[in-house]
């Protein structure tokens, strides 16, 4: 496979960082199997002085200042780019109008679905040594809505969420047993999430100073999963409320509103950070129409940092004024026509990571009640839609990368009594 230009690296990668301090962003074994050494994009010397100002958090005053700047100044595409679609149409462009209540999108799990539940523990506790999965959890008729779900994911709305385990029901290894043997028939690999190589996320307020947990997100994707599961494992006392909206209603308002910035978003020179590793950026788009199909993958995080955890990393290249339009313009259509879907303890929330984005509401703890998820990266080779090159390399760091060891942290890894970070994102 000879190498494109859908994914860049700096010509001098060494030239930020110190080769003997840093891990490789990459394993011998992908940048050999995808070529990645031949990838080299010229631009690490010439960087340009003068970057976008803009930050994690989305200021809505400066997004309009920047619109109003560009569409006054003109030359702006007026047609979305040469063979992409000027109109989505199918199940996957909605907004709040399209589901009358929850039911649409929610499986209330009976009490004859937790039996067979319960039946497929004890089979596989009664296993010697083999992995979770469809087989080795047998769900018979559980698992036939389940394979409906996974349809609905993958070539439906875009998301489900199943409703009624009691995560107090199970001790914690027979919980994680429980959710695994379930997301299995969604989809049956699960992928390293960050570079040292967590299965399993915990999203979590680590300390009463992670300040970043009393704010809104901004809507994004997880970047590097065809499905991203999340198990809700305990609530907050107030607020924490998951929100999703679809990107190709976000698409078709922008090819019927401002196409120009569809360009933006599907040009390869968006730069990601990989947060002090080797190399220490990349370039690619944000969206893509690959097989009839529009693909949305970034997290913001990785284009403007998240200061004070994780600031954006010295001497690489930030965003230009059009790119900081577009990525803000995508976060305020997609809030929009967002939906927020109601949590209970024991949800199981699935969603198709490559077209569904998300963003949760500010929250707060209180003594006992505090928020904790459990995020799976999960991907269906049968399901999963045909990616650009470029997001293969990607899929292929997480989901087939056997030369970073896999760690299966049950709870959030501590020391000294406090939650620590291990990792970054994996991407």
């Amino acid at each position: 496979m000879a190498p494109t230009a859908d994914v860049m690296f700096p010509t001098d990668i060494r030239s930020l960082r110190n080769p003997d301090l840093v891990e490789e962003y990459y394993s011998p074994g992908l940048r050999s199997r995808f070529r990645l050494d031949g990838l080299r994009l010229a631009d690490s010397k010439t960087a340009r002085k003068e970057y976008a100002d803009i930050s994690y958090e989305v200021d809505e005053d400066k997004y309009l200042a920047r619109s109003k700047a560009h569409v006054e100044a003109g030359g702006l595409e007026t047609e979305v780019p040469e063979d992409w679609p000027t109109k989505l149409e199918g199940p996957l462009v909605w907004d709040q109008s399209t589901f009358k209540d929850e039911s649409q999108y929610i499986y209330y799990l009976t009490d004859e679905d937790k039996e067979e539940i319960n039946q497929a523990l004890a089979y596989f506790k009664g296993l010697d040594g083999e992995a979770v999965t469809k087989d080795t959890f047998p769900l018979p008729n559980l698992g036939r809505y389940l394979d409906q779900i996974c349809q609905d994911v993958y070539h439906g709305r875009g998301f489900s969420i199943i409703r009624g385990l009691d995560p107090e029901a199970y001790s914690l290894e027979d919980l994680t047993l429980v959710y695994l043997g379930i997301s299995s028939y969604v989809a049956e690999r699960r992928g390293k999430q960050d570079q040292r190589g967590s299965m399993l996320l915990h999203v979590i307020k680590r300390n009463e100073t992670d300040d970043q947990y009393g704010e809104d997100k901004p809507f994004h994707t997880d970047t590097v999963t065809d499905t991203l599961c999340l198990f809700t494992r305990s609530l907050a006392v107030e607020g924490g409320q998951s929100i999703l909206s679809s990107s190709w209603t976000v698409y078709n308002e922008l090819a019927a509103t401002r196409p120009d910035l569809i360009h933006v978003l599907s040009r390869p020179d968006w730069p990601f950070d990989t947060f002090s590793r080797d190399p220490p950026y990349y370039r690619r788009a944000l969206m893509y129409y690959y097989d009839n199909k529009i693909l949305m993958s970034f997290g913001r995080r990785l284009l403007v940092g998240h200061p004070p955890s994780e600031p954006r990393s010295a001497g690489i290249p930030g965003l230009t004024e059009a790119q900081a339009e577009a990525l803000d313009a995508v976060h305020f259509i997609a809030k929009k026509h967002e939906i927020k879907t109601t949590m209970q303890k024991g949800d199981m929330r699935f969603v198709n990571n490559m077209a569904v984005l998300h963003r949760r509401e500010a929250f707060r703890n209180d003594g006992d009640s505090y928020r904790h998820l459990i995020r799976l990266w999960l991907h269906n080779e049968k399901e999963c839609w045909r990616l650009p090159r470029c997001l293969r390399v990607a899929w292929a760091r997480v989901f087939e990368d056997e030369e970073r060891t896999s760690y299966w942290d049950l709870e959030p890894p501590k020391k000294d009594g406090i939650i620590m970070r291990v990792a970054g994102s994996c991407d």
